[in-house]
């Protein structure tokens, strides 16, 4: 008797939350068919009842008494008698779908059939009601079913068996439903299989917007408050090409069904603001932007490919525009993905926008139309906007001093003022922000991972430990001039008069351990920056195009970075160019070339030392902004080196004559620097002050490194 009384409980019975629902215009929608759908099983749970009470034996049900068999066997009809024998039903009438609810918006962007929208709704009765789902497995006779076998919605929904064949259609590979994902597939082959709605899509229809949390490698892309459009030009042109000039044409010209996405290639550098831009532009058409980073996507391909899928069907069901990161990458490591995701990308509806660096190769996926934009550069002026935007007051801060030093990127701005407010708490809470909370923020923030390509230097020797020539300290100063007003002076008119060409680099050339690389990290220190000190063994590959691989990954990681890039022993990547006899050499040769564009380009300073000039290709060194040469330092410089090498708590006898010393021997600093340190430890062991003779000792040790004595 519960059987018979479930149904009736299951569709007079509405919870609390229903009912707060049944108020809604999207859940009204939806409860007018899922009326239908529970008509249709209670007509079913009747005539199962009838059938269980007045036919003894289903299978002379099925193929009728003996009398009925003869008849049959002299007769043709030209299809079997189950067909012919068959009763069409009427179906309960259709209430219209509000094209304005969850529903309608469902239906209209995947196109759904009639019979389509029924399957789907059958399949998420049970998140509706519970009980359906006992009431599901009485109607199929299994107790342990997790769902709607494909037999039994065929029956259910369809009129008749030509009726059922052609739905069947519906429930292949390629159709809508089980291609979007809207439905999975499980268990047995063929008809016995069990069809499963994503819970997603429940969640969806009755009012939550949460991102299924499988789908971690997905977000939504936010806007931080009060951040100006620098760029309102570009941003209603990315708007008209995410439009297709044909959505906006009011009914004329509108997409063809199966046209396939807008593909859109967005060039800019990382930081940028390229996602803001789509943000933007999305906004300005009522649509949101969901963001998908291809680097993140698990190793196992069917899982990858599932997160694919799901991910274009979120954006669909959303109307969202799609912004992929990390195609350049995705596409040359995973090729039968990103063959996959083409497929899709074919028949899906809505714009798509893929995030692409500078010198990446051009991204081709399938035979898509695709527009290639440049994201505009902002200037100096419109970074200072954007910063301003996000502090409550600018009194004793200096704006431009860090939009000069630091990048200006509206993705992280609003992180990065807030966790200098942190470090303005730390120092004293009720301190107003400080240039060095600021300082200290953008420069955490900026900071690029570069794997094994490269060490990060924190400077810590300044200007006072420098112990150079005044020449080679004017030097230094026209450098740091350079840096500080490069923007400010290529916008009073250089910029279009140079055309190209406006990155400053630097070679520092001379003796090993004469400063070089010193005097780099007291530069690095001076800017407010970290010294990005490459490692060539890393970065120097045997194999063809490798070399500019890593290169263009260093500056690319750079660009987005504030520190000085710093290449030791730049030879072996600015060396002469070879005559070409070989295509090693000609791919060397292009290494060269290659570096250069990048270096006019970079936006930072770029450092590269080197023990000989000579050694380095002359058409590279022309076009360096800076070449500094660094000589050993005369006796006078030996003297002083001599006398501040010694820290302030090591304990010297008086008698030592540095003056003496700096004519005994032509040193370098580093030099003087290894002595002093030996020295120390010397007199450490006999727990006595640094003497002479120690000196001596020290000296002669390094005087046999350097080869000019042998002991």
């Amino acid at each position: 008797m519960n059987s018979i009384h479930l149904l009736e409980e299951a569709a007079s019975s509405l919870s609390k939350t229903q009912r707060l629902l049944a108020r809604d215009v999207n859940a009204r929608a939806l409860f007018a068919q899922l009326e239908r759908i529970d008509k249709l099983l209670q007509r079913y749970f009747y005539k199962l009842q009838n059938r269980d009470e007045n036919d003894k034996h289903d299978m002379q049900s099925f193929l009728g008494s003996r009398e009925t068999y003869e008849q049959r066997m002299s007769e043709v009809n030209g299809m079997p008698h189950w067909v012919s024998n068959e009763k069409v039903l009427t179906q309960p009438s259709a209430i219209p779908i509000d094209q304005d609810s969850r529903l309608g918006q469902l239906v209209t962007r995947f196109d759904l059939t009639s019979f389509e929208i029924d399957l789907l709704l059958l399949s998420l009765l049970p998140q509706f009601e519970s009980r359906y789902e006992l009431l599901l497995r009485y109607l199929q006779d299994d107790s342990k079913a997790t769902g709607v076998t494909v037999a039994f919605a065929l029956g259910l929904l369809c009129q008749g068996v030509d009726d059922r064949l052609a739905q069947e259609a519906c429930l292949s590979q390629q159709a809508t439903l089980l291609f979007n994902g809207l439905i999975t597939l499980k268990h047995k082959a063929g008809l016995f299989s069990t069809v499963h709605a994503e819970p997603a899509l429940y969640r969806y229809l009755i009012g939550q917007d949460a991102l299924p949390e499988y789908l971690e490698c997905v977000h939504w892309l936010v806007v931080p408050e009060h951040l100006p459009d620098t760029h309102p030009a570009f941003t209603a042109q990315l708007a008209r090409v995410c439009c297709n000039q044909s959505e906006n044409s009011k009914g004329k010209g509108k997409r063809e069904k199966g046209a396939g996405a807008t593909l859109i290639l967005l060039r800019g550098l990382p930081g940028s603001g390229r996602a803001v831009a789509v943000v933007a532009a999305a906004a300005s058409m009522g649509r949101q932007a969901l963001c998908l980073d291809l680097a993140l996507l698990p190793e196992d391909d069917e899982v990858a490919r599932e997160i694919l899928t799901l991910t274009l069907r979120e954006a669909r069901l959303r109307s969202a525009c799609l912004v992929l990161r990390g195609v350049a990458e995705f596409s040359g490591k995973y090729a039968a993905l990103c063959a996959s995701l083409s497929k899709r990308l074919a028949v899906h509806t809505e714009p798509v926008v893929c995030l692409i660096e500078p010198h990446t190769a051009t991204v081709w996926l399938g035979n898509l139309p695709q527009v290639l934009l440049n994201l505009p550069v902002r200037s100096a002026k419109e970074n200072e906007a954007l910063l301003r935007s996000q502090l409550l007051s600018t009194e004793r801060l200096d704006i431009q001093g860090l939009v000069r030093r630091f990048q200006m990127s509206p993705d992280t701005l609003r992180q990065t003022v807030q966790e200098a407010d942190l470090y303005r708490r730390k120092r004293d809470p009720d301190a107003c922000l400080s240039q060095a909370d600021l300082h200290a923020a953008f420069r955490l923030r900026a900071q690029q991972n570069f794997g094994k390509l490269a060490q990060r230097i924190d400077p810590v020797r300044q200007f006072d430990d420098l112990i150079i020539s005044d020449g080679l300290y004017q030097e230094l100063q026209e450098i740091l001039a350079a840096i500080r007003h490069r923007e400010h002076v290529l916008e009073q008119g250089f910029a279009r008069k140079i055309g190209y060409g406006f990155g400053i680099s630097v070679l520092f050339h001379g003796d090993s351990g004469t400063g070089k690389t010193m005097v780099a990290e007291v530069l690095a220190g001076a800017l407010g920056v970290d010294l990005i000190k490459i490692d060539l063994s890393t970065v120097v590959n045997q194999y063809i195009g490798e070399t500019e691989k890593n290169l263009s990954r260093i500056f690319d990681l750079a660009s987005a970075d504030a520190g000085v890039l710093f290449f030791d022993e730049a030879d072996a990547l600015f060396g002469k160019r070879s005559e070409t006899k070989n295509a090693q050499d000609r791919h060397a040769n292009i290494e060269v070339s290659y570096l250069l564009q990048r270096l006019e380009n970079y936006p930072g300073l770029v450092i590269l030392a080197s023990n000989h000039r000579s050694h380095l290709d002359s058409a590279f060194t022309r076009r360096l902004t800076f070449i500094t040469h660094f000589t050993k330092p005369d006796t006078q410089l030996r003297e002083q080196i001599w006398r501040r090498i010694w820290p302030k708590h090591i304990v010297l006898n008086q008698d030592i004559d540095f003056a003496a010393l700096a004519r005994q021997t032509d040193l370098t600093g580093a030099n003087i620097r290894n002595i002093a340190l030996l020295a120390s430890w010397l007199a450490a062991e006999d727990q006595a002050p640094v003497s002479l003779a120690h000196i001596q000792q020290a000296l002669r040790r390094e005087q046999t490194k350097m080869g000019r004595i042998d002991l």
